[in-house]
């Protein structure tokens, strides 16, 4: 299997330190972000990144100001999944439709989340 490279944004270091490891195991490459701006940062700097597991809800940002940002500013066709101890999120402030994209809601069953996961 070749190692699909996912990018884990996420303000709770139990979050992506869980999420890295479990898709660790199953052949992931994972980069990890804490927020937004090291999310795109990283994403400038990083070629291929496959697939981003955003927090919906972080301190300074939402997962829709990374999609939003993604889709205007950079030619990766990343695909997204947004995760929220929350209710599943609709259309932002932003315009983005979350609607369109797939969900996890938190605490995070991981089974579930690698099984959306191999999606990509």
């Amino acid at each position: 299997m070749t190692s699909i490279k996912t990018l884990i944004v996420d303000d709770e270091s139990t979050i992506f330190e869980q999420t890295t490891e479990a898709l660790t195991q199953e052949g992931y490459h994972c980069l990890v972000a804490i927020g937004v701006d090291s999310a795109f940062e990283i994403m400038i700097a990083t070629s291929r990144i496959k697939l981003t597991l955003t927090d919906f809800r972080m301190p300074a940002d939402t997962s829709a100001d990374l999609i939003k940002i993604v889709k205007s500013t950079l030619k990766q066709k990343a695909k997204f999944i947004a995760m929220s101890g929350h209710t599943r999120p609709a259309i932002e402030k932003n315009n983005i439709d979350l609607t369109h994209y797939s969900f996890l809601k938190k605490s995070l069953d991981i089974d579930s989340q690698k099984k959306r996961s191999s999606l990509y």
